[in-house]
């Protein structure tokens, strides 16, 4: 199976940004290649009150007049800039994303995986993570007000996360990148993150289901967690883990997948990425549980070149041996 394509069809929101005055927090650095993240957080750290008593008041009235004053300037100004929302939206969604999913189907013969787009989750450490508190702000309030953090990620988990508690599919694959847990310690790891990802794990894989996620940074301290979740129920991304490694510590018992380092494509020789692409289907694809892919969930137009086409090219020949 071809996975020549990034597994997310992604593309900044310029037209919205541009209409609610603010900065995409991910953008194209000055070369116009490079993508670049800049979190933009909007929730102070002593709002976790009004957080815990009424967040919808509190994104109302305080969070989304602190990120879009100019919708709070005049009715008029504020219905242009919301209708220009919805048109990049609903363009993006009835547009952009079945095209592209479309092209490479049709004129590439490239098989999608079965990705479940409804059934996106995020863990509730990483919705107050992306949403609210940012990536200082959430790793000090981990540290400085621990028992607050806990009550805001209880909060979510019981209110607003989807725990597939009652799944109406089967044989689908849910998505999940996490962020957090690579940057929590292991006693960090065990009270904010393990619990709550085991109960969606159960009930996903009761389900038949199982979760694609993007294993980002490095997840290693962590892989003997994997073993306590349902068998093959997660499709691990490894990014700046070593490939060898995690799939020894858990490719008995869940699948991996990887195989092509981005920056290497850029900075090796085509045959040395050839040279570890055969290493790693050697090792790691031996017994199953393996896909190759690249370690990177965003492949960008700076990431495309002709190294990286002949180490797919090749991976799909090797790969059928």
């Amino acid at each position: 199976m071809r996975l020549d394509v990034g597994m997310l069809s992604y593309s900044g929101w310029p037209r919205i940004h541009e209409a609610l005055g603010n900065r995409t927090e991910t953008f194209l650095a000055p070369d116009g290649i490079t993508l670049q993240h800049l979190q933009q957080p909007t929730m102070k750290d002593d709002e976790y009150p009004l957080f815990l008593e009424d967040l919808d008041k509190l994104i109302k009235e305080v969070l989304i007049p602190r990120k879009y004053p100019q919708l709070f300037d005049g009715k008029d100004a504020a219905i242009a800039s919301l209708k220009a929302v919805s048109e990049e939206v609903a363009s993006r969604q009835i547009n952009h994303y079945p095209s592209v999913l479309k092209r490479v189907s049709e004129e590439f013969g490239f098989l999608p995986l079965p990705i479940n787009n409804s059934a996106r989750w995020r863990h509730p450490a990483d919705y107050i993570f992306d949403r609210y508190r940012g990536f200082t702000g959430t790793l000090g309030d981990v540290r400085r007000r621990p028992e607050l953090f806990k009550a805001a990620v209880d909060f979510i988990y019981a209110e607003r996360t989807q725990r597939f508690e009652d799944v109406a599919f089967t044989d689908d694959i849910v998505m999940y990148m996490p962020h957090i847990a690579p940057y929590l310690n292991p006693k960090q790891y065990m009270e904010f993150f393990f619990p709550y990802f085991k109960e969606i794990m159960e009930n996903l894989a009761k389900a038949s289901n199982r979760l694609f996620m993007s294993l980002e940074n490095k997840w290693m301290p962590f892989m003997d967690t994997f073993l306590d979740l349902p068998k093959s129920s997660v499709v691990g991304m490894v990014d700046d883990d070593d490939i060898f490694e995690l799939s020894k510590a858990i490719g008995h018992h869940q699948n991996v997948t990887g195989g092509v380092v981005m920056q290497n494509i850029r900075l090796m020789s085509t045959q040395a990425n050839i040279d570890y692409a055969k290493k790693v289907i050697d090792e790691c694809a031996p017994g199953g549980g393996f896909l190759f892919n690249a370690n990177k969930a965003w492949v960008c137009k700076g990431d495309i070149n002709q190294t990286l086409v002949d180490v797919y090219n090749f991976a799909h020949e090797y790969g059928r041996k």
